[in-house]
């Protein structure tokens, strides 16, 4: 389930959590996160979550996460919550199906309810969709996803191909996913202290961020 660098693996600096909703563990919303984790560097640890090598069933309202605060369905998921917990940063990606989220990454969306109550607020968060053409509402129903969590938003990633490797003649989606892993990188460097806030230095990097990011604002 778990995909991490090698020389990151002892680390004990902040982490990034990749959450990998793709069928295909070498497509190309795979390939963006990867580039993106790999450019982090530093004291950064990174882990990458492949939703395919696990089973996530969908929730099914019975909200007993409302009153007991953790959900009751065992599975995969079990082992994903602390990760998010620990998290600094974490990363969505996935491709874009019929104009919206494949159905791994919906289903993973919907089972983090029990984690909705601020428990990931003030973490760093972003996405990578990719599609053929027409991505829909893909980047829109992950940003209202962060919105729901209270998490820090930085500009996502948009790259254009299809079958697996394309994704490498996108430059432009290289050099996104280039300019998300600096941001990333800048604003773990900081150790904020006790009442020091990060969302000054957060506004700053977020202008220099430019290109087809699908953040709505």
């Amino acid at each position: 389930m778990d995909d991490k660098l090698p020389e990151q693996a002892g680390d004990l600096g902040p982490l990034v959590v990749g959450i990998a909703g793709s069928a295909r563990k070498q497509g190309n919303s795979a390939a963006l996160l990867r580039r993106v984790l790999s450019g982090l560097g530093g004291d950064v640890r990174t882990e990458i979550v492949f939703l395919a090598d696990t089973e996530i069933r969908p929730c099914t309202g019975c909200h007993y996460c409302q009153t007991a605060g953790a959900c009751c369905i065992e599975d995969g998921m079990a082992a994903i919550y602390p990760k998010l917990v620990e998290a600094d940063a974490i990363l969505l990606a996935s491709p874009a199906y019929m104009g919206g989220i494949a159905s791994r990454m919906q289903a993973f969306m919907e089972r983090t309810w029990p984690l909705r109550k601020g428990q990931l607020a003030g973490k760093l968060a972003s996405c990578i969709v990719t599609g053929r053409r027409r991505i829909g509402m893909a980047g829109g129903v992950m940003e209202e996803y962060f919105n729901r969590l209270g998490v820090t938003k930085l500009p996502g990633v948009l790259g254009f191909a299809f079958e697996s490797g394309e994704i490498q003649q996108d430059r432009e989606a290289a050099a996104q996913a280039d300019r998300l892993a600096a941001a990333f990188g800048g604003l773990l460097s900081v150790t904020a202290g006790p009442g020091q806030e990060r969302v000054p230095m957060f506004a700053r990097q977020a202008e220099a961020v430019e290109g087809r990011h699908v953040d709505a604002r």
